[in-house]
């Protein structure tokens, strides 16, 4: 959440604010400004903290009056912020060490990458921009790790010496490096065996009303995304009956039976919610086109969403007529954990060979273990809300993820099995909202893969070109061979690990081009 540049040798100057932006001596800071945020200063003897956090309906936006306070309050405050279950991220400068310290809630829509030299740290929330006209060193453990098709989230990326700030954790850098101080696992309590069952989905409708309503939002302000999913759905519906009808509606159509039956659903929820909608033709945005952010160096992180197209296209629209605020549905498909002695669909049998990696590869990937301790939401919530939101702050718009909150998620994990399974207590929640059992029989979740596999043909001589030119593919840990035989074959044909690791390969290699 913030941007800029801190040198340790600038410690102890003193603070001045202008033109949004934070300044002592050679350092400074822009934290994001958005009115659904607010900046606080606290300033002591020995530290100086600076946090950038989500508001309440009832507080100020901007920047708040600097306040002088004693040191041990400042920690105080940091636990405060945890406490609240909006999003924050806060910088501490400790004035007699000349370091400082990168704390984040445990929710985190918005990560900042960190690179460090000799002399301090560049910061920024937009990694393209913190790379810009460099050479990326490539983080080969990491890099393996994604073509065998395993996504580990934690403060490591693809490029080496870049880190990010992840869920509850805490950085430090000084001038030796910086060092994270990883959140304490969460102990799930095991669910209830029973409850009263009276108006349960309407308890779980109410908790994402009021997880919005906490927010300072405006109709004519606010986007929802409508995939025609089940997650978006709900969140949809329930913003609406929050701000009423007439909220611009953001919708990406699939071709064939699949995009049918989502067309179908997408006009039912378009009609019971009055939206505005803008509706976009998947075909055409498919992957690695022309106009594709993935064809510019740096554009799109490889662990990013599979259709950053779409958004492009959507997300232009949407600033253009005043939208600044997006209500997404991601992370509801995580929300629904499952216990060891009630997960069925776990076959004990261990991750696919990969034909893209040599002997030398596999070997060196079978020695990076990377984990992070288990939260109360999914890692790959907090991956891919980290991707969506670069994309939607580059076009100023603040997202909210209903139903990525602490709280919720530790009310869904003690709901007995039935309510969990299958996703049961969303689907009939959609059903009392919309009167309609649609979600609750035949339903089918959508796929990308069809524009991913057209995105792969239309753009093969491009993607061959850098499968053949690249410092990656002609590396000893990959068999280029192999990448270059499933590129020129029959797209449609590859099994699913060689598809998917065949896709992030090509993502990878688009990103350090």
């Amino acid at each position: 959440m913030f941007y800029g540049r801190i040198d340790f040798d600038a410690s102890n100057y003193p603070l001045t604010v202008t033109g949004g932006g934070i300044f002592w001596g050679s350092s400074y800071l822009y934290p994001i400004r958005h009115r659904l945020l607010f900046v606080e200063i606290l300033i002591s003897e020995n530290r100086v903290a600076i946090f950038n956090s989500e508001r309440f309906s009832d507080e100020p936006d901007g920047l708040l009056e600097e306040r002088f306070v004693h040191d041990e309050w400042i920690e105080d405050r940091i636990n405060y912020y945890h406490l609240r279950s909006l999003d924050f991220s806060a910088v501490i400068i400790n004035k007699k060490s000349q370091s400082f310290s990168c704390h984040i809630s445990s929710v985190v829509y918005v990560p900042f990458y960190l690179r460090h030299d000799p002399k301090g740290v560049s910061i920024d929330w937009d990694y393209r921009r913190l790379l810009k006209d460099t050479d990326a060193e490539i983080a080969w453990d990491v890099v393996l790790t994604q073509i065998q098709g395993i996504m580990p989230y934690g403060h490591r990326t693809v490029i080496e010496g870049v880190v990010r700030t992840t869920a509850g954790a805490t950085l430090t850098a000084s001038r030796h490096g910086i060092k994270t101080s990883l959140p304490l696992p969460v102990h799930f309590s095991p669910p209830f065996d029973h409850i009263d069952s009276t108006d349960i989905e309407r308890h779980f409708i109410g908790a994402l009303e009021a997880l919005l309503d906490a927010r300072p939002l405006e109709n004519r302000r606010t986007a929802v995304e409508l995939s025609g999913g089940m997650d978006s759905a709900l969140s949809s519906m329930v913003t609406k009956n929050l701000l009423g009808p007439g909220l611009l509606s953001v919708t990406a159509q699939f071709d064939g039976a699949m995009g049918a039956a989502q067309q179908k659903r997408c006009a039912t929820l378009i009609q019971a919610g009055g939206f505005d909608n803008l509706s976009l033709p998947a075909a055409r945005l498919a992957p690695f086109g022309e106009t594709s952010l993935r064809r510019v160096r740096y554009g799109v992180m490889p662990e990013d969403e599979s259709y950053p197209e779409i958004f492009e296209a959507s997300l232009n629209i949407a600033k253009t007529i005043g939208v600044d605020t997006l209500i997404s549905g991601l992370g509801g498909d995580e929300l629904y954990v499952m216990y060891a002695d009630e997960d069925r669909s776990s076959s004990g049998k261990e991750a696919s060979r990969c034909s893209f990696l040599t002997e030398t590869g596999l070997n060196y990937a079978r020695t990076t273990h990377i984990a992070y301790p288990t939260g109360w939401l999914a890692a790959s919530c907090w991956y891919s809300s980290a991707s969506r939101s670069q994309r939607l702050l580059r076009y100023g718009i603040w997202p909210v993820y209903p139903y990525q909150n602490i709280k919720l998620a530790q009310f869904i994990s003690r709901l007995p099995h039935r309510y969990r399974h299958d996703r049961s207590i969303l689907r009939k929640s959609i059903s009392i909202l919309l009167n309609e059992d649609m979600y609750e029989k035949n339903y089918i979740k959508e796929t990308f893969d069809p524009v991913a596999i057209r995105g792969i043909e239309e753009n093969r001589l491009y993607l061959m070109s850098l499968v053949k030119e690249s410092r990656i593919t002609n590396h000893h840990y990959i068999n280029k061979h192999n990448v270059i035989s499933a590129l020129q074959g029959n797209i449609r044909e590859l099994d699913r690990n060689t598809y998917n690791s065949l896709f992030q390969t090509l993502k990878i290699l688009c990103f350090f081009q």
